[in-house]
This record gives C-alpha cells, sequence and structure tokens, in this order.
C-alpha cells in the first residue's frame, strides 16, 4: 500500500527520519508530503505514533488527465471496492491544483464522486448508492495534468493530540513543538526550559518524547467509522505502544510571566504533573542551576502581541538568556526575520516553517 503523510513546510526531513526509524523507505519527500510504502494496517501504527505528521492518506490512484472526461475514465480504473463498502459517506474534502489544464476545483470535486459512485455501483452490482456508514474523505491534487487521489486515515489533524484543553492566545502547533524538539537533538538526561510556556505545549511535548509516549494515545481517528476498521487489531497496536512507554526522570522547566497561563499549562499537562516542572516566573527571574541543557521556546512575537516593537524589545532582553545560560543549545521559533539582529548572536541554522498562511522561523544555537 502506498502511503502519504502530510506535514509543514519545511518539516519534511525531520518526518522522513522519524518513518526511517519506523522502518520505512522513502520514496519521495517535498511541498509538505512524504511518501513510502508499507502494509494495509499500517496507518493504524502510524496516526498513533508519528509525532510531526499532519495526517496520514492512502494514496488510491495516481493518472494522467487533461480534460474531466479523462478525469472521470481515470478513476474507474480503480478497484474502489478494496477501499470503501457499498455505503459509505462519500467527502471530496479538498482539491488543490497546479499548472495543469484543469483547475475548477468544484467541477473536480463533483466529477470525482461521481465517477467514484457509479464505479462502486458497478463493482457491487447495485443499482443505487446509499451514503450511510462510514466517512471516507479524499483530497484530489493535480500538478502538471498528473492526479493524484489519496484516502485520509486520520481525520482531525495529527496536532490535536487530545490533551490541549486550553490554550493560549496563539498556540504553537503541537508538530511543530515536536520537531523543534527532534531538530534540537534534546536528549532526556539533559534539563529542557522553556521561558515562555504559555500553555504548556513544548513542555508537554517534551514529555510525551522523553516518555515514549505515542501522541495519538488519546484521540480518535477517521477509520474507526470505517466498514472495515478491525478493533482487536487496533488494541494490539494501542497496547505495544502502551508497553514501549519508558518512565525516565525527566528535568522539564516551563515558566510564563502570566499566572493564568501557568493554570492553563498544568491542566493541559494532566498526568504528566510530575515530569514538568510550571513556575509562575518572569525571564529575568529565572534561576537553575545546570551548565548545559536546551532552551526551546515560543517566544512572543508581533504579530501574536500585536506589538512588533515590543516583540523586538523582548527578543533583546532574551539575551539575558545567553548571557547566563551561554552553553545551553537553543531552539527559538518566531515569525520575526530579523530575530537575531535583536537577539544579539547569528544562529548556527536558520529553519522557514510553513504552517497554513502563517511563515515561522526555528533559529538554532548549537
Amino acid at each position: 500500500m502506498n502511503y502519504i503523510a502530510l506535514c509543514s513546510l519545511g518539516l519534511e526531513k525531520i518526518l522522513s527520519n522519524e518513518l526511517k526509524k519506523l522502518n520505512y523507505t522513502i520514496q519521495n519527500a517535498n511541498e509538505g508530503m512524504v511518501e513510502f510504502s508499507g502494509e494495509d494496517l499500517d496507518y493504524y501504527n502510524l496516526n498513533l505514533r508519528l509525532r510531526t505528521a499532519e495526517r496520514i492518506y492512502i494514496k488510491i490512484a495516481e493518472f494522467y488527465a487533461e480534460t474531466f472526461d479523462e478525469l472521470y475514465e481515470g478513476i474507474k480504473d480503480v478497484k474502489l471496492s478494496y477501499y470503501l463498502p457499498k455505503n459509505g459517506k462519500i467527502i471530496i474534502d479538498k482539491v488543490r491544483t497546479s499548472k495543469s489544464s484543469l483547475y475548477n476545483q468544484s467541477v473536480i470535486q463533483s466529477i470525482v464522486k461521481k465517477s467514484m459512485i457509479d464505479k462502486l455501483k458497478k463493482e457491487y452490482r447495485i443499482n443505487s448508492y446509499n451514503e450511510e456508514k462510514g466517512i471516507y474523505k479524499f483530497r484530489v491534487y493535480i500538478k502538471k495534468n498528473k492526479v493524484t487521489i489519496t484516502l485520509d486515515t486520520t481525520g482531525e489533524g495529527l496536532h490535536k493530540r487530545g490533551y490541549r484543553k486550553l490554550v493560549s492566545e496563539a498556540p504553537l502547533r503541537e508538530t511543530i513543538a515536536a520537531a523543534m524538539i527532534l531538530m534540537a537533538g534534546w536528549k532526556r538526561k539533559h534539563v529542557l526550559i522553556d521561558p515562555f510556556c504559555g500553555s504548556g505545549t513544548i513542555p508537554i511535548e517534551a514529555a510525551l518524547y522523553g516518555l515514549n509516549i505515542a501522541p495519538g494515545l488519546n484521540r480518535n481517528f477517521i477509520f474507526e467509522t470505517w466498514h472495515n476498521f478491525n478493533s482487536e487489531k487496533f488494541e494490539n497496536f494501542r497496547k505495544k505502544a502502551i508497553s514501549e512507554i519508558k518512565y525516565n526522570d525527566l528535568k522539564i522547566y516551563g515558566f510564563d510571566k502570566e499566572f493564568k497561563m501557568i493554570e492553563i499549562a498544568k491542566k493541559n499537562a494532566v498526568n504528566l504533573e510530575e515530569y514538568i516542572h510550571f513556575e509562575k516566573n518572569n525571564m529575568e527571574s529565572i534561576k537553575l542551576d545546570y551548565d548545559e541543557g536546551y532552551i526551546i521556546t515560543n517566544p512572543p512575537y508581533g504579530d501574536r502581541l500585536g506589538d512588533k516593537k515590543h516583540a523586538e524589545k523582548l527578543y533583546e532582553q532574551m539575551r539575558y538568556l545567553k548571557k547566563n545560560y551561554p552553553n545551553f543549545k537553543y531552539s527559538i521559533i518566531t515569525s520575526h526575520e530579523k530575530f537575531e539582529d535583536y537577539f544579539g548572536y547569528k544562529s548556527d541554522k536558520k529553519k522557514k516553517i510553513v504552517n497554513g498562511k502563517q511563515t515561522l522561523y526555528i533559529y538554532e544555537y548549537k
């Protein structure tokens, strides 16, 4: 079975590394997509375990089409009964086109759905198709007239882990927080400090990683609505993931100057309280006796504060951290392209991330 894992633009390499550790061979990785092949029910495990992926898709068709007739006929060559029952609810979720003859998204959606239903009626030898059971969401990508049709196994994006009941004003997406931790190379034996923890996403993702807790254990997936869902096999994947949790001693600290944020972070980190120390504190008042470690953080930035000048002043004040923790490794994410100018240090690495309409930069100091 061919799979596509989606991620934020810029995270393809880190997601590829996750997949390689799960013994997959990467076929292609660019434009927020990582392609690989696997077994039929691997999507059970992939949705449970991947930290930086947004969605897991099954690639069900790939063909060329320059006309709507060719689009209709191309789908008729796919054995759809392998994926869908004779009464599944079909949703053409999104259409993405680029440099192609076909570009009208609503027409593409209607033709793809009509062709699918006609093909299923033929395969199941039925006269009418009633959408009753299970939700089957598809995305259609057309690039340079090559059509790729994918089936969503995830449902709500994988960044929705299930733990974040309350959020800060502009929360960092969980998948990006996890990517920062993996990119920084944080090791469990080292201290990790987030001086601007907000609702606690970075410390919580660090604890999940540090304890080897699969991020999807406490949520549901769209594949659980499918006709061929095997609850016993899925439970086996869950039990295996639970058996691999390692209860280590972790040194993770989350600070925020607002008491409300610390209370939110604590509520979000329920069941992880003994592994994360949250404390109301200004950045300049943080006093921890460690010679080395990691500072991984998402400081307030201009579009979050509504005041770019205020953000730039804050970046200048962050020099306090570098002065007091000179041997630490830093990973800082912000939308400000000139963060280094205000922080006063040139980063060893600057990584651009595109998340929806938002462009972010991860600055790494080794």
